[in-house]
């Protein structure tokens, strides 16, 4: 049986604290919607790391907008539409493109460091999916890197924003479909009152053996929000980054080699050095995502090699080396002589589509629970994520979510009376099991729920899943990997359930054996 909370406790034992907005999560999302929130507020900002463990400060490729004059809103919507493959909410999408260009205003305002030419205009580039040139950057390839920092900075001097820094989320307190605080952890078990809370807690990278996430992005948030009674959408979707670099260095998290840069002239091509591409899709090398990855792991599996090559000899030394300084310098540490050598890579798992279902400001079906960012399902996406559509979506619904907080402010909540127990006979997980099935359950993920998927194989992952959580739900948890450990069970729960409810391939959900209709 699932859990509504995953430990026992009695609020009436614990300290707590009074706040006015509790944001989990220290990417864009929570950022922007931190400072956009009513500076009268009491604000609390909890993250279980630091501010440089987010998605968002390893985003490299831009954040897309009608910035050109060359650009049109009607042009952005089709392509986000095109990639979502039918599953987008075009209402969703169409406040995404409309309200873009003056979020990106806002951060100019913000002396967010986009890079611009020497006549001091945002230079403006291309990636996969685009039919045109509308993604700004900062620092090359650094943009998310350079966005997160100057919103981190700016927070952490406001007055009425609290930052707690390695602050974990356990629970979202409910009465009545109401949220009335938050159950935390940060060195001590508490409790934070508040009828209002954003989550901006990321993706779900963590749950597959290879992700350009990083280590923290579990779907802990996501899980949260479903024992809160949040409604969940579009959960098989989960993106795959066609292009991460090759290395034995890596062992968690694969560097990402931004999409950007085949926007900028690179080629795929096999070992034998053909550019495979080519006749695939109308846009070649620039196809949506899970059309590029898929063409790259069947001809890995045609040729039997064990990665592909991404050629970057069309750009000179000095262009690639301040257009892409991360990955020049990465490539280089890799002993890759780039532009003149190609690029090993290989595709991982990279952005998750799903999530928490909320309405164009933010809101869930839960009073007072607010998503934004990748945690969220917002239906921008659909069934592929456009590139550089994310960070706008961060912007644009991280923003929303707080204006909508400032004029229908959901008051503090009485006192708090809430407790539960234990599961009878409960045992304890020894801390070391706890890893080894955190490393299980990734392993079958990766597996039986990649970018290419079979009946039988989330059969099996079904079953493989099922065992888990029948096993830890015996368990009393008490620590802050076994609250990770049940909830990324319970997102793949989710995950494999509505994978196998989709009986036909769609954007990022591909079977390789489609049942016959």
């Amino acid at each position: 049986m699932l859990r509504r909370y995953l430990r026992a406790f009695d609020t009436r034992d614990l300290p707590v604290e009074d706040v006015d907005v509790l944001i989990v999560g220290s990417g864009i999302a929570g950022l922007y919607a931190a400072l956009h929130l009513d500076s009268k507020l009491k604000v609390m900002l909890i993250t279980k790391t630091e501010i440089e463990k987010s998605n968002s400060w390893l985003a490299q490729g831009g954040i897309a907008a009608v910035i050109s004059p060359t650009d049109n809103v009607e042009s952005h919507v089709a392509d986000t539409l095109e990639a979502g493959a039918g599953l987008c909410d075009e209402k969703a999408v169409r406040v995404l493109v409309k309200e873009g260009p003056e979020n990106i205003r806002e951060l100019i305002r913000m002396d967010v460091p986009f890079d611009t030419n020497p006549e001091g205009e945002l230079q403006i580039g291309r990636e996969g999916g685009h039919s045109c040139r509308r993604i700004v950057h900062c620092g090359g390839d650094a943009t998310g890197r350079e966005t997160t920092k100057r919103l981190g900075e700016l927070a952490l001097a406001r007055d009425n924003i609290k930052v707690s820094f390695r602050s974990y989320l356990i629970d979202i307190l409910t009465e009545d479909n109401c949220v009335v605080g938050a159950l935390i952890f940060d060195g001590q078990l508490r409790v934070i009152r508040t009828a209002n809370i954003i989550l901006a807690t990321g993706g779900i990278g963590h749950l597959y053996r290879y992700t350009t996430n990083p280590v923290g992005a579990v779907g802990d948030g996501i899980a949260a929000a479903k024992r809160a009674g949040a409604s969940l959408e579009l959960m098989e979707m989960v993106q795959f980054h066609p292009t991460t670099l090759l290395s034995p260095r890596d062992k968690t998290r694969l560097f990402l080699i931004s999409e950007a840069v085949r926007g900028e002239g690179a080629v795929l091509r096999n070992l034998e050095g053909v550019a495979f591409m080519q006749g695939v899709h109308r846009l070649a090398d620039l196809a949506p995502r899970d059309i590029v990855t898929r063409a790259i792991l069947k001809e890995l599996e045609r040729t039997g090699a064990p990665y592909a090559l991404l050629d970057v000899s069309s750009m000179t030394d000095e262009f690639f080396r301040h257009r892409f300084p991360t990955i020049y310098a990465r490539c280089k540490e890799e002993g890759i002589d780039i532009p003149k050598q190609p690029i090993p890579i290989h595709p991982a798992q990279h952005y998750f589509m799903g999530g928490i279902r909320t309405d164009i400001n933010g809101m869930t079906n839960v009073e007072g629970l607010y998503a934004a960012g990748e945690c969220a399902c917002t239906g921008i996406h659909g069934a592929n994520r456009l590139a550089s559509n994310s960070m706008l979506e961060c912007l644009v619904f991280g923003r929303r979510a707080a204006i909508h907080i400032n004029e229908a402010l959901r008051q503090m909540p009485g006192e708090l009376n809430i407790s539960t127990d234990d599961p009878p006979s409960a045992v304890t997980m020894p801390r070391a099991e706890c890893a080894v099935r955190h490393e299980y359950l990734r392993k079958v993920m990766s597996k039986y729920m990649g970018a290419i998927k079979t009946h039988s194989g989330m059969e099996k992952a079904d079953q493989e899943v099922s065992r888990m959580m029948d096993e830890i739900s015996r368990c009393a948890l008490h620590s802050q990997e076994e609250y990770e450990l049940y909830s990324m069970l319970e997102v793949a729960t989710e995950m494999i359930a509505a994978a196998r409810a989709r009986k036909t391939s769609v954007g990022a959900h591909y079977l390789a054996d489609e049942e016959p209709s």
